[in-house]
């Protein structure tokens, strides 16, 4: 790992835990054990490394959706597996990070609400256009409509939201935000898998229970 993916790793992971405001470069380079003079000779500011984190993130995030796209049975499987990988990574990030984004780097905060390079909507465009493909997904509706909708269910779960922020837990507000907009866009057949996999959730979640009571 080279120094610049180095930086971009370790702070990214600060910036989730802590938030960003309290995160110094000071603080940055004594973690990281390097001088700030280097990390500046990476990033020109604090801004610049936030935008490339999140970048690298986006990035991330398309190469392994394609993968569970690829690997899936079929688009709901895709979309459940994809959806609570977002709620928990959603889990992990400290809502200071998404109020100092707002707050202090209000120009990277509106990039990411809207459409383009913070705010990556291929990744749910593929989703869509694969589920009509296979007849999961209705083909009647305004995709790209849909797809701006998703992405605001999407806002509904970071840990700054109204919702989550009220004490609503993300598991709740999957059952009574996500699988009824799922189902309103799915044909019968996709409703029918939705159901199968909300069955298969459901006994996966009794057996790690007993297993932990029998722990």
């Amino acid at each position: 790992m080279d120094i610049q993916e180095r930086i971009i790793t370790e702070a990214g992971a600060l910036f989730a835990r802590y938030g960003i405001r309290s995160i110094t470069m000071d603080f940055l380079a004594e973690q990281m054990g390097i001088s700030k003079r280097t990390i500046y000779e990476n990033f020109s500011d604090k801004e610049t490394l936030l935008k490339e984190i999140i970048l690298r993130f986006k990035k991330r995030q398309v190469r392994e959706a394609q993968q569970i796209i690829t690997e899936s049975e079929n688009i709901i499987e895709a979309m459940f597996t994809l959806l609570q990988r977002m709620v928990n990574t959603m889990k992990n990030v400290n809502p200071l990070f998404f109020q100092d984004i707002k707050r202090y780097h209000a120009g990277l905060f509106r990039q990411m609400q809207e459409k383009g390079d913070l705010r990556d909507h291929s990744i749910t465009g593929n989703i869509l256009d694969e589920g009509v493909r296979q007849g999961i997904l209705r083909s009647d509706l305004n995709r790209e409509l849909v797809n701006l909708a998703i992405h605001e269910l999407f806002n509904m779960f970071r840990p700054d939201s109204t919702l989550t922020s009220v004490g609503y837990d993300r598991a709740e507000m999957f059952d009574n935000i996500v699988i009824p907009y799922l189902i309103g866009i799915s044909t019968e057949e996709g409703r029918q898998l939705i159901e199968k996999h909300r069955r298969m959730e459901i006994e996966a979640s009794k057996q790690m229970q007993k297993e932990n009571r029998i722990d």
